[in-house]
């Protein structure tokens, strides 16, 4: 007799343990979509919103009809328009979508060991933008502005076909050498094998940092004799063969505003200098027209929950469905 009662007592005891809060609980818990607080609109007409709207619904519906979150809840959000002094002659409109994986968290503040709450932030990531490449240098479907302070765009590599797509890099942005990096890496999904940008050659690179020096010597005639010598740099680079002037420009990071030599491209530390291709576009789609898109995949490593999110929503996102979006 006494086993009969015992056994409910040891099934009971067993329930409530079951129950307790833990990181593998969490992880498997069926997750949650919501609304996040949405993005700035600026700069873009109703009609053109309209339109842009519907794609990035669209963007949404592929991702929900194939990723299901687990572990987590997603905190999506949009963000539409531009501001007019990033560019000159706007073809398309900048317009994004993004998911933020906020993580189920135990509640170690409670007595009650199952409760559990949702962060509030997180680095975990996944934004897919139409018609602009967010990075140190925004590209946008537009010329450079005259005063861009710079005079060209920077890529730390050129963009790989790779299923489908361009493969822009992959490139550490956070917690380097921790257990928690956060890692970043890119995709452009383009008409066919074309792209929006195309390499600044090596003359039009030196001409750009020509005139920047003439400014440094007018801003600061004490430095001439240091300036001097990289203006001498620059104006005997010019005189190599039209055929070598004509190479991509492959420079050091820190070699702006002076000038030594260029590198080949991979050299640790040199970017690959870029300008907008308007000859990319398809100039009559109107500027709500999505005509290229950027994913982006951030992810902080270290926590299964995160690569568990990231790796169905890579699966989610089909890069045809993408481009067959493209010029609509």
């Amino acid at each position: 007799m006494k086993y009969v009662i015992l056994i409910p007592a040891i099934l009971i005891t067993l329930s409530v343990a079951a129950q307790d809060c833990s990181k593998q609980l969490l992880r498997n818990k069926p997750g949650t979509w919501k609304a996040g607080r949405q993005g700035s609109i600026a700069n873009v007409t109703t009609k053109d919103l309209t339109k842009e709207r519907s794609v990035m619904a669209a963007v949404h519906k592929m991702v929900t009809s194939n990723y299901n979150p687990t572990g987590c809840q997603v905190s999506y959000s949009t963000v539409y328009g531009k501001q007019l002094n990033a560019g000159d002659n706007w073809i398309a409109d900048p317009y994004h979508y993004s998911m933020y994986i906020l993580p189920y968290l135990c509640d170690g503040n409670s007595s009650d060991k199952s409760k559990y709450h949702v962060a509030i932030a997180s680095a975990t990531s996944v934004d897919i933008t139409a018609n602009v490449i967010y990075s140190l240098n925004d590209l946008y479907a537009a010329n450079m502005p005259g005063d861009d302070f710079r005079g060209y765009l920077k890529l730390k590599q050129r963009p790989q076909k790779k299923d489908g797509a361009w493969f822009m890099g992959e490139e550490i942005t956070g917690d380097y050498g921790t257990d928690s990096e956060i890692t970043e890496s890119r995709w452009l999904i383009t008409y066919d094998d074309t792209l929006p940008f195309s390499p600044l050659s090596r003359k039009e690179y030196l001409m750009i940092q020509r005139k920047r020096l003439e400014r440094s010597l007018k801003e600061s005639p004490g430095e001439g004799d240091y300036i001097k010598k990289f203006q001498n740099n620059i104006n005997e680079y010019l005189k190599h063969p039209e055929a070598e002037l004509s190479k991509p420009a492959i420079c050091m990071w820190n070699d702006e505003e002076k000038f030594e030599k260029f590198v080949e491209e991979g050299t640790k530390g040199s970017f690959v200098a870029v300008k907008p291709n308007l000859d990319y576009y398809h100039k009559k789609t109107g500027k709500s027209s999505p005509q290229f898109f950027t994913v982006v995949y951030t992810i902080s490593k270290g926590e299964p929950v995160f690569e568990d999110n990231i790796a169905a929503i890579k699966k989610a996102v089909n890069f045809e469905t993408l481009k067959s979006m493209l010029g609509k």
